[in-house]
C-alpha cells in the first residue's frame, strides 16, 4: 500500500509546521499502512479520522489491488485520548477478505490496553448498490484550510466559532453542497465586503 502524492505533501506540509525534527509524519504514516498491510489479508484502505469540536478530518490510504471496492470485513477502533481533550480519534480499516480483521482486532486491542467496545467490527461494509458507512467527504490540506476561513469570515460577522461551523454546515445542508464547496462559496461572496471598512 503506497501513499498518494497528495497525502504526502499535505503530511510534509504538517510536519513542517510542528518545527520537530523528530517527526516525520509522512513517514509514520508509510509505515502504519506497510504494518497493517502486512498483519492483514486484502487491505483495501485505511482511514484515520480526528474529529475536533465537531469538525471532522480525515487521512486516508487505499490500495490499487485488482479488488479495490470490494469490502467483506471492517474495523473501527476508537482511539481514547487525555481526559482533557476535545477530540475524537477513529481508525477505520477495511479488508476485501471475510473474517480477516477478528484476530488483528484482538491483538491491538490487548497491545492498546483498549476496552472490548473500543473495536467495532463489520459496521463500514458496503450494501448491494457499492455505497458504504465511511467518509461522505475527504478533504484536502487546502480544503480544510478553506473550511476555516470561511469560518473566521463567518467569526468576523459576530458568530462564535461554533456557531460559525454550524452556520456552515446549515448553509452547505440547504444548498446541497459539500462543506468544502459551500466554504468557498462563502469565501467568494466574502471578498466584495471583507474585511470591513475600519470606522
Amino acid at each position: 500500500m503506497k501513499l498518494q502524492p497528495r497525502l504526502v505533501n499535505d503530511l510534509a506540509t504538517l510536519t513542517e509546521s510542528l518545527d520537530n525534527s523528530a517527526v516525520d509524519l509522512a513517514r509514520s504514516a508509510g509505515q502504519l499502512a506497510a504494518d497493517i498491510d502486512m498483519a492483514v489479508s486484502a487491505v483495501v484502505s485505511i482511514t484515520l479520522t480526528v474529529i475536533v469540536d465537531g469538525e471532522r478530518f480525515d487521512v486516508s490510504i487505499a490500495t490499487h489491488r485488482p479488488h479495490q471496492g470490494v469490502v467483506a470485513s471492517s474495523l473501527e477502533f476508537t482511539l481514547v485520548g487525555t481526559p482533557d481533550s476535545h477530540t475524537a480519534r477513529q481508525l477505520l480499516i477495511l479488508s476485501g477478505t471475510a473474517g480477516a480483521l477478528v484476530d488483528f482486532a484482538a491483538d491491538v486491542g490487548l497491545a492498546l490496553g483498549l476496552s472490548e467496545s473500543s473495536a467495532v467490527l463489520d459496521r463500514h461494509l458496503f450494501h448491494s448498490n457499492g455505497t458504504d458507512f465511511g467518509p461522505a467527504e475527504l478533504r484536502s490540506l487546502a480544503d480544510v484550510s478553506e473550511v476555516n476561513q470561511a469560518i473566521g469570515v463567518l467569526v468576523a460577522s459576530g458568530r462564535t466559532v461554533a456557531e460559525a461551523r454550524a452556520e456552515l454546515r446549515r448553509l452547505a445542508e440547504r444548498s446541497n453542497r459539500s462543506t468544502v464547496e459551500e466554504a468557498g462559496r462563502t469565501l467568494r461572496d466574502a471578498r466584495g465586503w471583507f474585511p470591513p471598512d475600519r470606522p
